[in-house]
């Protein structure tokens, strides 16, 4: 059997799923980004062992529950944010999974910058590597992505727009110690 797109995207998700889960007992956070994770995985195995159709109904039921708890979401990340900002130490040299979380970058930078230029920093830097990532994957697997460039690149952007004005909101309400509006 020959590695595919949807076995990589399956470990991923796989991986983030275990991640998710040792943060959520760890920290005894909410395990909704276990199951959103677990749902993503199993709409990449359907994908991989049966008819397209099963994963993609899969894919479009996991899409709607995360639409739907979508305020939940924010509100865990809200939480992460404020416990990243009480647990860091400002004199303390990041380490390699900060650069990757993005917590307490995106903290500094917010006392060095201020919200917006945090938040415009911070979503530059992963746009560009999505889009690395998209153009490196279309050379992995060119079947797969060879007609999707021009969208990956949209929705990558679209996608990084949301991360910013969402980061932004989420380092103002702090800053002010107000709750995030929605």
């Amino acid at each position: 059997m020959d590695i595919t797109f949807f076995h990589f995207a399956a470990l991923f998700f796989g991986l983030l799923t275990l991640y998710n889960l040792y943060s959520a007992r760890r920290y005894g956070e909410s395990y909704l980004p276990v199951v959103v994770g677990i749902m993503m995985l199993i709409s990449l195995v359907l994908f991989i062992f049966l008819p397209w159709q099963y994963g993609y109904i899969a894919f479009l039921l996991t899409a709607m529950f995360s639409v739907a708890m979508y305020r939940k979401s924010c509100d865990i990340q809200k939480e992460k944010m404020k416990r990243f900002i009480g647990d860091s130490n400002d004199n303390d040299s990041l380490k390699l999974i900060d650069y990757f979380t993005g917590w307490k970058l995106l903290h500094r930078w917010n006392k060095k910058y201020g919200p917006k230029k945090a938040s415009f920093i911070n979503s530059a830097i992963m746009w560009i590597f999505g889009i690395v990532l998209a153009f490196l994957l279309s050379y992995i697997w060119p079947d797969t992505f060879e007609n999707m460039r021009h969208s990956i690149f949209l929705i990558m952007t679209a996608v990084m727009i949301g991360f910013y004005w969402q980061n932004k909101r989420l380092l103002e309400s702090l800053e002010n110690g107000n709750p995030v509006k929605e």
